[in-house]
């Protein structure tokens, strides 16, 4: 496993993160087992958030762990009430309080390494968050002990182009962002990620397989490509040579789509790649990516001139 540094966090973070958010309470046997070989493999950050799998997550990973100080664990506090982009705002400081209180319990920590406000979708509600005790709430966890680092995720399906980012990166409030990049959505490559290099901030990409599932995602090239078909309905691509071609992703043979995907994230000055893993055989496959150069640039320059311009995420 290769460490890059986390931002102004000095944190060494393993390239590929570990993100927790499935199959705790479906498949306990199994999640724990996965757990078991990512931290085999030498991945040392973990993400999680109280709302995976109603907590499940978080319960097991403080079941496997038993409070370890070795390994790097995010969580969030949501302040909405549901993860839709449509959601509404309910965010308070003494909420804020209680669930990063309850992530310690379930996790059994006496502190959380990075807590990040979640999913942070508008400028507006972001400036609420920031004025509203819950950022306060965040510092003086922080002053406490009960937190090391301050952090903030973006929602994309709501901000593909990153207004929130712009927004609150400068303002060093945040040592850390969770942010989504993949060769779909490839806007916080030009704009933001320079941005965070700028003043520091470590980052940590999300949903580099775009939201994957067994029909759609960067996942295979039957789900890639019933993704850009998906895209082509919204408008966000013509329907015409390549993108409704059989042979769009030939290109990135030898590789696998989602080796591909991991590759592309990893080929930018990114902290870390998050990325969900149901099983040690997945793991396996995933752990490939990380082989630099990661991809060349060839196939940069092309999922840019195929993908660049786009704004927007579907699922």
């Amino acid at each position: 496993m290769r460490y890059r540094r986390l931002g102004r966090t000095n944190l060494q973070v393993s390239e590929l993160s570990f993100g927790a958010a499935r199959g705790a309470s479906t498949q306990p046997a199994e999640f724990a087992r996965t757990l078991h070989a990512v931290l085999g493999a030498g991945i040392n950050l973990i993400d999680t958030a109280p709302g995976y799998d109603g907590g499940q997550c978080e319960r097991a990973l403080g079941d496997v762990l038993g409070g370890q100080g070795d390994v790097v664990l995010e969580t969030k506090y949501c302040p909405y009430d549901s993860y839709l982009p449509s959601a509404v705002y309910n965010g308070s400081p003494a909420a804020l309080t209680a669930s990063v209180e309850e992530s310690l319990r379930r996790m059994k920590r006496g502190h959380l390494d990075i807590l990040l406000g979640h999913g942070l979708r508008s400028v507006a509600t972001l400036d609420r968050f920031m004025t509203d005790g819950c950022y306060d709430a965040m510092v003086r966890l922080q002053a406490a002990g009960k937190v090391r680092f301050l952090g903030i995720s973006e929602l994309s399906e709501a901000d593909g182009t990153h207004e929130v980012l712009r927004r609150t990166v400068p303002g060093g409030a945040f040592d850390v962002v969770m942010l989504t990049l993949n060769f779909l959505l490839q806007t916080a490559a030009k704009d933001i990620l320079p941005l965070c290099q700028q003043h520091d901030v470590g980052t940590v990409v999300m949903m580099p397989l775009n939201q994957a599932s067994k029909e759609s995602g960067l996942v295979s090239v039957a789900a890639a490509r019933e993704l850009v078909r998906r895209h082509i309905t919204a408008g966000h691509l013509p329907a015409i040579s390549p993108f409704t071609d059989p042979t769009l992703f030939d290109f990135l043979a030898p590789y696998s789509v989602p080796e591909a995907a991991l590759r592309y994230v990893l080929a930018h000055p990114v902290s870390s790649c998050c990325v969900g893993m149901q099983s040690p055989d997945r793991l396996a496959d995933n752990l490939r990516a990380v082989d630099p150069p990661y991809l060349d640039d060839a196939r940069l320059e092309h999922l840019r001139q195929l993908f660049g311009g786009m704004r927007r995420q579907v699922f």
